[in-house]
């Protein structure tokens, strides 16, 4: 393996595997980790290094890794940070055209998205032309708005600390129908279990822009459901480490102010 920079193509590749595999599973015996490593001619270890080096900047804490890599990593981390779908796209465009003759299949886990999301994609899509088309396109879309609210709150619910894939719902604070600009926005979204994400979007509770704690709604009809938000009354919401990923004050004035039932 050679000792070499790494490239912006490259640089992107390791970006996009460091979003699709959860954390606990960058490590030199993850498959896709080696496959990588395999794909661009390096050593696992060094693609080991370069995840770690993304962590790092998440984090916004020092990290340990290749000094030459930096302002690489860098300037790829900020200019798709809040262009998840972008990345993605760009990194299909890399295999084709400088792996093209690769065999680049196993360096991409299954991109799943839960019922749960496809459900509301289903509700919010206007399908009147190029159906297939246009739901395959929203699955891609919403699938990397998820994958990047999953990395930026830990794989977790923001409130409940829920963290069963399963159970975890990739929120929009503006409405997907409401604001197309910041549909795949990640700074329009936050990460919440099934019930709070129901709750949210319902205006039961919404979380306030000036210091990110929860407010719940008056206007309650059904006592159980009311019994079971109190609990997150007031409470903070757990932000992500990295300040660039903390959801935008805007989005959630609008919030406060347009989807809670006040």
């Amino acid at each position: 393996m050679r000792n070499r920079n790494w490239t912006e193509e490259e640089d992107i590749l390791a970006l996009c595997l460091y979003y699709e595999l959860p954390t606990s599973k960058h490590d030199k015996n993850t498959p896709e980790v080696k496959a990588l490593a395999s794909l661009l001619g390096r050593s696992v270890g060094s693609v080991v290094f370069k995840l770690g080096n993304l962590k790092a900047l998440d984090s916004t804490q020092t990290g340990t890794g290749f000094v030459h890599g930096a302002k690489m990593d860098k300037r790829v981390w900020d200019k798709y940070l809040d262009n998840p779908f972008d990345l993605f796209k760009k990194k299909n465009e890399i295999l084709s055209e400088v792996y093209a003759s690769e065999n680049v299949a196993d360096i991409t886990p299954e991109h799943i998205l839960p019922e749960s999301e496809t459900d509301k994609l289903l509700n919010e899509i206007d399908f009147t032309s190029e159906d297939k088309f246009k739901l395959q396109t929203w699955r891609d879309r919403q699938w990397a708005f998820r994958a990047s609210l999953m990395k930026g709150y830990n794989e977790q619910c923001c409130l409940s600390g829920i963290r069963n894939p399963d159970f975890l719902v990739a929120s929009h604070i503006i409405p997907w129908a409401i604001d197309k600009g910041n549909r795949i926005n990640p700074r329009n979204g936050i990460l919440l279990n099934v019930f709070l994400d129901k709750a949210f979007d319902k205006g039961y509770i919404t979380v306030k822009s000036t210091d990110f704690s929860v407010m719940l709604s008056s206007h309650i009809s059904d006592e159980k459901i009311s019994r079971q938000l109190r609990i997150y009354e007031g409470r903070r919401i757990e932000l992500p480490h990295n300040q660039d990923r903390w959801p935008e004050r805007e989005f959630l004035e609008y919030h406060n102010d347009v989807i809670f039932k006040h």
